[in-house]
């Protein structure tokens, strides 16, 4: 259920990417991350309520809780921004958008191989590999977070300077939440090899 979750989330970030490469028709596109995101909310749900009806779980229920709202808190970032671009009447992507977004995405896919991993731990190393890639992105979307800002306050028009602080900083917020699952699998790593 969780590799079906991360998928989920992979499938958010696709399509804001493509949302940002083809910025036209973006209400039309931010509704499809909606649906992701409600998606994203119902397996949640689903996750929880077997999590409340299993008796042995494969992990601990704890991680399995930790994993889950980690995930999802990905996809909340994913649909503040979409949403944010349509509700902001941004004509085109700020600058580092769609580097943050290709960033992002790189990350969502590391975060998604190291959870098809856990199945059976079969192979630790791999899964470290894609949590240590996970870091490395993070710490390139803070760098990225902090060129974005020095250049954007630069500008002169104050209300278009806060409209796109808020779009980096979700932006960057959901390559940190990437960081958090990675952290999760970590943890998971050190309880069962």
């Amino acid at each position: 259920m969780i590799e079906k979750q991360s998928k989920n989330v992979l499938e958010g970030v696709d399509a804001l990417v493509d949302m940002l490469e083809h910025y036209e028709n973006i209400e039309e596109k931010r509704k499809k991350i909606k649906e992701k995101e409600d998606e994203g909310d119902r397996m949640v749900h689903e996750i929880f309520s077997e999590l409340n009806k299993t008796f042995i779980t494969p992990i601990d229920r704890e991680d399995i809780c930790k994993l889950t709202s980690s995930l999802d808190d990905i996809l909340d970032n994913l649909e503040a921004v979409s949403e944010r671009l349509v509700l902001y009447k941004i004509k085109k992507p700020p600058k580092y958008m769609l580097e943050f977004a290709k960033t992002l995405h790189k990350t969502s896919h590391s975060v998604h191989e190291a959870i098809a991993l856990l199945r059976n731990f079969k192979d630790a190393t791999q899964i470290k590999n894609f949590c240590k890639e996970v870091n490395t992105l993070e710490n390139e979307g803070d760098t990225l977070l902090r060129k974005a800002m020095a250049e954007l306050f630069n500008g002169k028009d104050a209300v278009e300077i806060i409209k796109i602080k808020e779009l980096y900083d979700d932006m960057e917020s959901a390559i940190d939440r990437c960081e958090d699952v990675a952290d999760v699998i970590g943890d998971i790593l050190v309880k069962y090899t």
